[in-house]
């Protein structure tokens, strides 16, 4: 019996326990607690990309909403430098972005988290309401335009486009300061 490999197995196990109680720890709003959790698994250091990319992720969108957003950004990068394939850091690091006031990056990232996962509506619901909020960024920026209306016609021509999310703990709208 390799004694090296259960304790890894252990630290493994205890890493997404602790992303298990973070996470119900955010569908009750306690976001400092998740964010203790999230923390705990770095303390760990496991070895599987699951947890590091969960616990990245996951303390990233807990940054978000504690208004965190610069160590946000950092988090959801790292995330993205685990499994760049995933849609979710892209979307949270959109979020990020998007609340330090870096509109057209924030727009980008939400579009490739669209792509990433196109049947999962949160990403391109994010983006719809960056634009409607600041209606002149796709005007003020061309490429970005065209990667919108692109994006949409993937979405309509594949039937993705859905309603509205319900508010939730797990999506809530940010405010966006309109352009004046």
């Amino acid at each position: 019996m390799n004694l090296e490999s259960n304790t890894d197995k252990s630290r493994e196990w205890r890493a997404l326990d602790h992303i298990e109680t973070g996470i119900r720890h955010e569908y009750s709003e306690k976001w400092l607690a998740a964010a203790e959790e999230y923390r705990q698994v770095f303390d760990l250091n496991p070895a599987g990309w699951v947890a590091r990319y969960s616990a990245n992720n996951n303390l990233a969108y807990v940054l978000v909403q504690l208004g965190d957003y610069e160590q946000a950004a950092e988090y959801c990068r790292a995330a993205i430098a685990i499994k760049p394939e995933r849609y979710n850091a892209h979307k949270n690091l959109g979020l990020a972005l998007q609340g330090l006031g870096y509109w057209n990056a924030a727009a980008r990232s939400f579009i490739e988290a669209t792509l990433l996962c196109p049947t999962n509506g949160r990403a391109w619901q994010h983006l719809e309401h960056l634009l409607l909020a600041r209606p002149h960024l796709v005007e003020q920026d061309p490429e970005l335009g065209l990667l919108v209306t692109q994006t949409h016609q993937v979405l309509k021509r594949n039937d993705f486009l859905q309603p509205p999310i319900e508010p939730s703990p797990m999506f809530r709208q940010m405010g966006i300061p309109g352009e004046h």
